[in-house]
């Protein structure tokens, strides 16, 4: 340890891979963090995992996530990498945590889709990079984590990292499979308020709505892949998005009053016999479709 009491990061090596013991410490085991085992195993790592469900651990073992469970948190912060996949409020209590004693480890990373609280709590914390990988599904725990989860993917970072964990990130990206995507946190969390939260709410507004009408004969039965479709999310973990939603509470609800508004001009629309003014609306909605499904042709 330095003489002036701080603890020394290991560095990385040239291939990105820390130190000689190339562990991996993965804090929280549901799907992103076993999917990140999973890759990191298949890249030749040791990974080592704590969950404080217990089960959970124990199921990305079983799942071939992890090398060894560790029997409590701080035996992650002995490792090469740290990996924070836990939710908003408990993300941001394990960086209280290592404020006040930081771990030796090269690279510290956060998956969180909310940066901006993020990054002002990891503030100080020289090998920390608030990221957030573009990817995930409605289903949660280790049984839904794949190795693949990530590939050609885009994963967020912080750009305004210390020069060695901006280089160990870019390394962290690559073997994951993922493409770096360097932006502003509260930029990000401007941005994904439309794309990821306002989704969200659409689809447990909507599923709301339909549960009010499940008891009408009929109604289920008439229930195609359309709105199936736009329902699934609508399983999604509410402690999870509790922590998100308040957290990106303004963004949010501006992006909510935007489609609000929209949606009442359909209503004005059909309720004055104008059905033909959604037209435009119908074109705007299949151009950004075409432009995000083949985004070299719209350039």
């Amino acid at each position: 340890m330095p003489s002036d009491g701080r603890c020394r990061r290991r560095p990385l090596s040239p291939s990105g891979t820390p130190g000689s013991a190339r562990t991996w410490g993965i804090v929280g085991t549901g799907l992103i963090g076993a999917s990140i085992g999973l890759r990191a195993r298949g890249a030749g790592l040791r990974t080592i995992g704590f969950d404080e469900r217990g089960e959970h651990a124990e199921r990305a073992l079983a799942r071939g996530a992890l090398d060894r469970v560790v029997p409590d948190v701080a035996a992650c912060f002995e490792a090469d990498v740290l990996v924070l996949a836990t939710p908003l409020e408990a993300t941001l209590r394990l960086l209280d945590t290592l404020h006040a004693k930081p771990p030796a480890a090269g690279l510290i990373v956060d998956v969180c889709s909310v940066k901006a609280p993020v990054a002002r709590a990891g503030l100080g914390l020289e090998a920390f990079v608030p990221s957030h990988p573009i990817a995930g599904s409605e289903q949660s725990g280790p049984e839904a984590a794949r190795a693949d989860l990530f590939v050609d993917r885009v994963w967020v970072y912080a750009p305004a990292a210390a020069p060695g964990a901006a280089h160990a990130v870019l390394e962290f990206i690559a073997t994951m499979g993922a493409r770096p995507f360097a932006l502003d946190p509260v930029e990000h969390d401007r941005i994904v308020a439309l794309t990821s939260h306002l989704p969200q709410v659409l689809a447990v507004a909507l599923g709301s709505l339909l549960d009010r009408n499940l008891n009408q004969a009929g109604t289920a039965e008439l229930c195609g892949t359309g709105i199936r479709s736009m329902l699934r999310l609508g399983v999604s973990s509410w402690p999870v998005w509790r922590g998100v939603l308040s957290a990106n509470a303004l963004p949010v609800a501006q992006e909510v009053r935007n489609l609000a508004a929209i949606l009442s001009e359909f209503a004005r629309a059909l309720e004055g016999g104008e059905a033909d003014a959604l037209g435009a609306r119908f074109d705007e909605a299949a151009r950004a479709v075409q432009r995000l499904n083949h985004p070299s042709e719209t350039r």
